[in-house]
């Protein structure tokens, strides 16, 4: 229930950008001191900012928090995301993953398939692949070079975009900062961004992976626009407004079970 507390209180900064205590504790039916715990954790990570009496965001458009901050948050729930997205690939497709939390624990979701090509830029996704897979015969890993960002351990630059633009893959599968029926698809970073931009030019298919804090949420940079992806996989906590409209825009929405 904390997970789905937090995400709770983050949709209604994003809707109001300053909350009460008292108030948020009322629509969420626990005690005043149950929210301000709630508000002291989503604090560390960098998410808002208390202030005398409430909370007010803390994010700006460019705002990007950690990895660290967003790897510990909803990790059961993406991962069950990452296995919804996973049955997208088919034995012998050539795919590209992304970076990002969600995206990540897709590697484990691929043991036992065959003659797969895995595209990337980020680190983590090559050791895990390494790892998991221990680069037998049945995958074949392409990383894309470039210029390694601290702390999220993903490459950038124009050898990395020189690469993959000399790639064209079955399935793409995208990580996201934001994304709304109006501003479509957006993320933190430029660089990452125009990464990104690359492989959805690049692939058949693409599918975003993105958890329900991320939806109605607009963020520094482009990606794409809503009709340049073909699935969204997201969570039950997502508001069902929101998902409306993106079904109404012609997006196709899958929607997994939230850990509790």
């Amino acid at each position: 229930m904390k997970n789905k507390r937090h995400q709770r209180i983050l949709q209604i900064l994003e809707a109001s950008e300053r909350v009460e205590v008292s108030e948020l504790a009322r629509l969420l039916e626990v005690s005043e001191m149950t929210t301000r715990r709630d508000l002291l954790e989503l604090e560390s990570t960098g998410s808002l900012r208390r202030v005398h009496g409430g909370a007010v965001r803390a994010l700006g458009r460019a705002f990007e928090p950690t990895y660290r901050s967003r790897s510990l948050q909803s990790t059961e729930t993406k991962t069950a995301i990452a296995a919804a997205a996973a049955l997208y690939v088919n034995d012998g497709d050539a795919i590209a993953l992304d970076v990002g939390s969600t995206v990540l624990p897709m590697v484990d979701e691929l043991v036992g398939r065959s003659n797969l090509t895995i595209v990337t830029s980020n680190l983590r996704v090559a050791w895990a692949v390494a790892t998991h897979h221990a680069l037998d015969r049945s995958i074949r890993l392409i990383i894309s070079g470039g210029v390694v960002r601290a702390d999220e351990l993903n490459m950038t630059g124009n050898s990395a975009v020189a690469n993959y633009r000399t790639m064209r893959v079955d399935k793409a599968f995208i990580g996201l900062g934001g994304l709304t029926a109006d501003a479509g698809a957006t993320d933190y970073n430029l660089e990452d961004a125009e990464l990104k931009r690359v492989l959805i030019d690049s692939a058949r298919m693409v599918i975003a992976l993105a958890d329900s804090s991320k939806l109605g949420n607009e963020t520094f940079a482009l990606v794409a626009d809503l009709n340049q992806i073909d699935v969204l996989i997201t969570d039950d906590n997502a508001d069902p407004d929101i998902l409306s409209q993106l079904r109404t825009a012609g997006l196709e929405v899958v929607v997994v079970k939230a850990a509790p």
